[in-house]
Formats: C-alpha cells, sequence, structure tokens
C-alpha cells in the first residue's frame, strides 16, 4: 500500500441496484465539489472520495504520479465491489486524468467512465507564454547550479507572482511537486488504450479545460461519447450543470 486512510462518502441509492458510482474530484477540490453531480444520480449507491491530499484524506507522504493515485483507487474498486458489481468513474478534471488511466489499465473492474472537464492533454501553446516559461527554467537551473533559492531572484518573484496558477500557489511544497508531475503528463498515448464506454463532458465556456479537450479525447478514444454543454465553465459544469450532466450519465446507463 502506498497510501492508507482514504476518507470517502457514502450516498445510499433509493433502489437496489448493481450500478455503483464512484466519483473523483479536480485538483484542489473535495469531494464537496462533485456532490451536486451525486445527488442528481439519486437511484444508484455513490461513492465520494476525497483524493490524497485534498479534503478530508491525508496528506501523501510522497510525490505521487497519476498511476499512483490510479493505484490507490484501484485498491478502493476491489475492496468495496463484487464481481457482479457495474462499477462506474465520474472523474471531474484531474478525477478525469485517473478516469482515463482506469479506463486502459483496469477494464476488468469496471463498466465505463464519465470524464467531465477532464484534465490530461496539452493546451494549445502561446509563444509568449512558452518563452517565459522557458526563460522560468533556465533561471531555476542557474540558481540551483550556484547554490541559492531562486525565489531570492526579484525576477522571478515576478513571475511567479504573475504567471503561476492559483492551484500551485495554494499548495503546500509537497503538493506543488505532485502537481508539476502530474501536470506535465500528457495522457493521449493511454486515451488510445482505454477499452470501456466513455462519455466525454464539455463546457463550451471552460478555458481550463477547453473543449477541443473533448475532441481529442473522442477521437482518441474509440466508440467514445462527446457532449459540450453550453455556457458552461469548468467548475460550473458542477453546479449549475448538474442536472445537464446527471441526465446524460443516467440516459447513457440505460442505453
Amino acid at each position: 500500500m502506498i497510501y492508507k486512510n482514504l476518507h470517502y462518502e457514502f450516498i445510499a441509492g433509493t433502489k437496489q441496484s448493481n450500478i455503483k458510482f464512484v466519483l473523483l474530484h479536480g485538483w484542489g477540490h473535495s469531494l464537496l465539489n462533485i456532490k451536486p453531480i451525486a445527488e442528481q444520480l439519486g437511484e444508484y449507491d455513490c461513492y465520494l472520495i476525497d483524493l490524497p491530499g485534498f479534503g478530508q484524506s491525508d496528506m501523501p507522504t510522497e510525490v505521487l504520479s497519476v498511476s499512483n493515485y490510479t493505484d490507490i483507487i484501484v485498491d478502493f474498486i476491489r475492496a468495496k465491489f463484487s464481481c457482479d458489481d457495474r462499477v462506474y468513474i465520474v472523474g471531474h478534471s484531474f478525477g478525469g486524468r485517473i478516469a482515463v488511466y482506469l479506463g486502459a489499465y483496469y477494464p476488468q473492474l469496471i463498466s465505463g467512465i464519465f470524464v467531465v472537464a477532464g484534465a490530461g492533454l496539452k493546451k494549445h501553446k502561446r509563444l509568449l507564454r512558452e518563452v517565459i516559461l522557458t526563460g522560468a527554467r533556465g533561471l531555476r537551473t542557474f540558481y540551483r547550479i550556484i547554490g541559492r533559492d531562486v525565489m531570492t531572484s526579484s525576477l522571478y518573484r515576478k513571475y511567479y507572482a504573475r504567471f503561476a496558477s492559483a492551484d500551485y500557489k495554494n499548495a503546500t511544497p509537497l503538493m506543488r511537486e505532485i502537481l508539476k508531475k502530474t501536470v506535465l503528463e500528457d495522457l493521449s498515448h493511454i486515451a488510445r488504450s482505454v477499452s470501456v464506454p466513455t462519455t466525454l463532458i464539455y463546457g463550451e465556456g471552460d478555458t481550463t479545460t477547453p473543449a477541443y479537450f473533448g475532441k481529442k479525447y473522442n477521437r482518441l478514444i474509440k466508440n467514445s461519447r462527446l457532449y459540450i454543454l453550453p455556457t458552461f465553465d469548468h467548475n460550473s459544469i458542477l453546479s449549475a450543470g448538474k442536472y445537464q450532466v446527471a441526465s446524460i450519465i443516467l440516459n447513457t446507463i440505460k442505453d
């Protein structure tokens, strides 16, 4: 076991069914953020998980990869469900990364995945930002060589204040290392290996995981379905968009 003390919340369905949902939240969130979706899936048992380092789950003691997070969820699935259960994964943003891994490497454990505003692909590059990022990496390397903390550089502090994401700024040092390790991984090659039924749901107004992520995943994952919901952004797709998202999920499992 690479990790212990995983916190989760169980919401019992209103009818007896072997259909079970496991819901995985995004980076910087907790199970509370994805709970509105679970509440709309009321007929079925739902397990909402606080991923390691978030919510009420313990902090990791080492730098985890997406593969490590996936292994933790695999252990949870094996412990909670029987071979007769039909387990569906609903993953938002970072949770979508884990869902893609599960669909590619553990198809025997699950019946399908729902990727909601899923991360895991590279954004279209903007030249100015790439130049600045390359310069920042070079400055970090130089300061490492001379044995100084790059944060003592006024130039780097200005860059950090301007370009570092809120997720990075708000994270602990260990979680920053996990964020860097996971965000840099492009899941394109893994998506091609997904063999379970896959539904992709993206918001048209999402700038964090844009709708073109969904279109690319749709090309990579065989027989996947793509839904792009108008007006919703990265987070509102879970709140104002909960009815549409849940409707897609429920209609899909009944097909």
